[in-house]
């Protein structure tokens, strides 16, 4: 696994377009997109790929919305969705679906949507977006290529087990977290929450570090759902790096940088250089992610990108509830 930087609008906001990624991938922008729009039609904004792979069944897909180099963080902005598989003759509509506004407390909107895709493949998704003022939206195309599975954990598999830092471990907060941590999200390793009969919230992030921005907002979104669901759910929050981590960070772009001096893929040893232990046995490749495991150990669903108390909130409510989660 490598952890690159991904390329998401978020970073067009950071006006790092430069940088590598968490993950490689052809969903981190728009491929081949034609957009067409009204007399009123606001300029240059263009919807840009948030997420890093779709795949065969549910899906969360994130769209944010770029203007000038800027994302936008518009409640009043509609956003609608088109899928077409496009390897069938004559591709048409296979299904539609508004994205709904997901930014409160973070740096720039995601408009989210809750596809299924039935076959991998090429398919074809139209985005329509309609700004405020304007007479009739723009709409503009693009391609999305859905994997069969993907390397990440998926919803209906297992949980991984593996042991996680908490208070126990190290007694001193800041070797926890890179950021302000929080004791009551380091009170228990995830190999011991998924036997406790709870299900559990999982966020894997790192609050200074986070080249999407969104990481810290994220863990503060964690912290006060653990007020007020803390004891019927497990909350954990897992560092992507080691302690130090200026350190590991430092350690990890160095061995990224001597395999792309010498033209050759990473080795395990230097993927891992600088990760903690279940950022590498999860193989996440792009920060943050969170998942939803239920009382069996059960991945019920995942979120890669920032979350906000108005999409968690009522997802964490289900979980208690035994109930799909979107």
């Amino acid at each position: 696994m490598r952890l690159q930087r991904y390329v998401i609008f978020l970073f067009l906001m950071l006006m790092l377009a430069g940088c590598g990624q968490l993950g490689t991938s052809s969903n981190t922008a728009a491929d081949g997109a034609t957009t067409t729009g009204g007399a009123n039609a606001s300029a240059n904004v263009i919807p840009v790929f948030a997420f890093s792979e779709a795949v065969v069944g549910k899906n969360r897909i994130a769209i944010g919305l770029v203007s000038n180099n800027t994302p936008l963080n518009n409640p009043d902005a509609k956003v609608h969705l088109r899928f077409y598989n496009l390897d069938e003759n004559n591709p048409q509509v296979k299904f539609e679906s508004d994205a709904t506004y997901y930014g409160k407390g973070l740096p720039a909107a995601f408009y989210i949507a809750y596809p299924t895709f039935d076959k991998a493949g090429n398919w074809g998704v139209e985005i329509q977006v309609q700004m405020p003022g304007q007479d009739k939206p723009s709409s503009s195309k693009s391609r999305l290529a859905v994997k069969e599975s993907s390397e990440v954990p998926n919803v209906g598999q297992p949980a991984i087990s593996v042991k996680t830092l908490t208070v126990k471990d190290v007694p001193d907060l800041a070797q926890l977290s890179s950021a302000n941590p929080n004791p009551v999200m380091y009170q228990i390793s995830l190999d011991d929450a998924l036997k406790n009969g709870k299900p559990t919230a999982l966020l894997f992030a790192t609050p200074a570090f986070c080249r999407t921005a969104t990481c810290g907002p994220s863990l503060e979104v964690m912290q006060g759902l653990q007020k007020i669901y803390g004891t019927k759910v497990n909350f954990i929050h897992v560092e992507v790096y080691k302690y130090p981590f200026d350190q590991s960070v430092a350690q990890q772009e160095a061995a990224v940088q001597k395999a792309a001096k010498e033209n050759r893929p990473l080795t395990d040893a230097e993927a891992a250089a600088g990760l903690s232990d279940a950022i590498v046995a999860w193989k996440l490749q792009s920060e943050p992610w969170l998942f939803l495991i239920d009382a069996k150990g059960v991945i019920v669903g995942r979120y890669e990108g920032g979350i906000t108390n108005e999409e968690l909130g009522p997802a964490i409510e289900k979980l208690i509830a035994g109930q799909p989660v979107f």
